[in-house]
């Protein structure tokens, strides 16, 4: 595929930088010519000045949407042939109505892993090139000038990020940007960001200026091992990587629910009543809780695998939703033996799909529970309710609504994560079986997370 692939000009658009990061990186290893943008405006100007032979539209976005865009695409006698790929997040009511109104070729859920990004956009390559194909395009409701985002912010995040990839470079590169943008103020991040004088390897930053998804997107492509440390407030996370894979997640001072015994219980890999004895058993003892309830004979050796894997999995996601914290980056040849001794890995486009999910989702039932410490009740309607019209997960939280709980008791309750927890409490909220009453607290959601 790689020679046919290199003549084809892919445009992709999305609100999420990160997300165009992700998908860049995997249609470009691919040899595929990519250009991408996060704002639907300048779609138009865009197609128009590299003729790409299809287009990957998210349908989700602010401003223009992904909607605007395609109506826009087919009002344009130029680009109307452009065949058009939609991404659409799990959830979303667009189906096969938008599809064939629009006279899009093709549509991906996110999350989607590599290997499905680039069959669909292989197959709609190949699709596109049907004589038969008919485009029912109706007419543009409404104009879209194009704009280019010249904002520092914009300009800081941009430059933030090639500064990273190219930190090798020497300081030569900095002072050419200096100059030629004569912006300080970015320079200044880009300096923070990056400290060439100590080690040349060496990536440290702010995560206000550039975001920790971003980071991880850079380590994978360039394949690097060794430890990405965050720490926010007393909270710090250590992610080992190896050749660009997550190998473990660990951290300190982290919510109960991100410890490998609340994992263990969520998993029901053990009872939280035997949980109970072998903590209160583990006193003065240095050997690792996962390695002593594989001893003991709580766990196999596969259950501990697939608990640590859940763990990573779980903190990454929480990590992804932090807005302020510093990180560093320690490279390391080879990673110790107490972290290559536990056999699994996880890709970071694989963490990053579902983890931008998760934060979709969690701006959804923000806006329904905007604080841990709000009370939700039941509603007449849940009352008529049999068992078999709800899930055993749903059962356990309307179970523990009592009228004076907060959402955080009832997670600790349930026993289950904040976001599975937050999730079916939303669902219940919106089918009107439950109801949130006037919050006690006023603490929000504000620090994005509930990892520390």
């Amino acid at each position: 595929m790689a020679d046919e692939s290199q003549q084809r000009r892919l445009l992709v658009v999305d609100d999420s930088p990160t997300v165009l990061r992700v998908i860049e990186g995997v249609l470009t290893q691919a040899s595929y010519d990519v250009t991408c943008t996060d704002s639907g405006a300048e779609v138009l100007a865009l197609a128009h000045k590299i003729k790409p032979h299809m287009i990957l539209v998210d349908f989700a976005m602010p401003g223009v949407s992904g909607y605007g865009v395609c109506y826009a695409l087919g009002s344009d006698e130029d680009l109307a042939q452009i065949p058009i790929v939609l991404m659409i997040t799990r959830g979303d009511a667009v189906g096969t109505k938008f599809v064939h109104e629009l006279g899009i070729i093709d549509h991906i859920t996110k999350p989607f892993a590599p290997e499905v990004l680039l069959a669909v956009v292989e197959h709609s390559l190949k699709k596109a090139n049907n004589p038969k194909r008919q485009l029912p395009l109706p007419a543009m409701p409404r104009t879209v000038t194009p704009t280019i985002d010249l904002s520092p912010t914009h300009a800081r995040r941009a430059l933030a990020a090639l500064l990273v990839e190219e930190a090798h470079a020497s300081m030569e590169i900095i002072n050419a940007l200096e100059v030629a943008l004569s912006q300080p103020h970015v320079i200044d991040s880009l300096r923070r960001l990056v400290d060439l004088t100590n080690d040349r390897h060496s990536l440290r930053g702010e995560l206000a200026v550039v975001p920790i998804a971003e980071v991880l997107q850079i380590l994978s492509l360039q394949r690097q091992s060794g430890f990405l440390h965050v720490q926010s407030s007393e909270v710090e996370i250590t992610i080992a990587l190896e050749r660009g894979l997550v190998r473990l997640v660990t951290g300190t001072n982290l919510a109960e629910e991100f410890l490998l015994g609340s994992v263990m219980v969520q998993e029901e890999l053990i009872a939280p009543n035997d949980l109970g004895l072998l903590l209160n058993n583990r006193k003065g003892t240095t050997q690792r809780l996962g390695n002593q309830v594989v001893k003991l004979g709580f766990l196999t050796r596969d259950d501990l695998h697939r608990a640590l894997r859940r763990q990573s999995s779980q903190i990454v996601y929480e990590l992804l939703r932090w807005p302020k914290g510093i990180f560093w980056f320690e490279p390391r040849n080879e990673l110790p033996a107490d972290v290559l001794e536990f056999e699994f890995d996880l890709t970071i486009d694989e963490l990053l799909m579902e983890g931008f999910r998760r934060v979709d989702e969690w701006r959804l039932i923000e806006s329904v529970i905007p604080s841990f410490d709000g009370v939700p009740c039941r509603t007449p309607t849940s009352f008529n309710l049999s068992a078999d019209q709800l899930t055993d997960k749903e059962q356990a939280v309307i179970a523990a609504v009592d009228g004076s709980r907060t959402v955080r008791e009832i997670v600790q309750q349930v026993g289950t994560s904040s976001f599975d927890a937050a999730r079916i409490i939303y669902g219940l909220v919106s089918s009107r079986l439950l109801a949130m009453q006037l919050q006690i607290s006023p603490t929000n959601l504000e620090n994005k997370g509930t990892i520390g």
